[in-house]
């Protein structure tokens, strides 16, 4: 139940106008209206809508205020604002009976939430951005991580794979042991039986040339098996020094993500929040 009489609320705003902006935290204009016209203005600190009292009631909001008898709460935008800032101005109705004789109207300056909004925006487009990119990043360390691990088996293979050769050398080798041997024991059965044995001593040596040959294959294939081992040693190393790296890496960039993810969310709580800021609510 109002305790005062509509004629007295507007007096009493009327004299206490000067030092509202005083005794609030937020940098706020005063503007106080009765009868369509304008009893008292006080300025914000940072702006001015050039008011003047006695000046007849402008603008839509003290008009819906006045003819709703509600309280009226409206965003004027920077492109809106004929005073070339944007702000935000909030309407009271003061009644006498049922009908509103007058309002008291701020008007608050959020150039600097205008500022936030935009900012928050632009930071939760940033962060968006860059949690996809993190999302690509880790999915190409995952990539990188299952080509290493074929990259090892695929050494493994090529390891058991020169195993088995060397085992194929050992024999021919072997095999060449045997014929030089074999050989030998020719041209010493060839030289003991004289004259009739000559042309078997061709063969022999023949054979014997044969098994030397195949010796010194044997060697340089036996060479190249090793180097081509100590490489592929080397590619296992780098292949799991690759792994890990790629690992940690992966690893990393999901923690990232998860971060940014984060402040991604963070990012779009402050975009609403600095949106509430701006309309006014809380």
């Amino acid at each position: 139940m109002q305790r005062h009489s509509g004629e007295d609320i507007i007096r009493m705003f009327t004299e206490l106008a000067p030092y509202i902006n005083d005794i609030v935290v937020e940098d706020i204009g005063i503007s106080v209206i009765k009868d369509g016209v304008y009893t008292a203005y006080v300025p914000g600190k940072s702006f001015d809508l050039g008011l003047k009292s006695g000046e007849l009631m402008k603008g839509q909001v003290s008009e819906q205020c006045i003819k709703t008898g509600s309280r009226v709460i409206r965003m004027i935008s920077r492109e809106q604002s004929a005073f070339g800032i944007p702000y935000i101005a909030c309407a009271y109705p003061v009644k006498e009976g049922n009908s509103a004789i007058g309002c008291v109207i701020t008007t608050q300056n959020i150039t600097n939430q205008e500022k936030i909004h935009a900012v928050a925006g632009e930071l939760a487009a940033s962060s968006e951005e860059f949690t996809a990119t993190m999302e690509e990043l880790a999915a190409g360390a995952q990539q990188l991580t299952t080509i290493s691990d074929e990259l090892s088996k695929l050494g493994g293979e090529l390891a058991d794979t020169i195993r088995h050769t060397d085992e194929i050398v050992a024999f021919i080798r072997n095999i060449s042991q045997q014929t030089n041997l074999l050989g030998l024991n020719a041209a010493i059965e060839s030289a003991r039986v004289g004259e009739a044995g000559r042309g078997f001593s061709v063969v022999a040596e023949e054979v014997r040339k044969l098994a030397a040959v195949s010796a010194e294959s044997v060697k340089n294939i036996n060479a190249s098996l090793k180097k081509t081992q100590g490489s592929i040693t080397v590619m296992n190393e780098k292949v799991m020094t690759i792994d890990k790296t790629a690992q940690n890496q992966a690893t990393a960039i999901g923690e990232m993500a998860k971060t940014s993810q984060g402040l991604a969310e963070m990012a779009g709580q402050l975009s609403n929040v600095s949106e509430n800021m701006l309309i006014g609510l809380p």
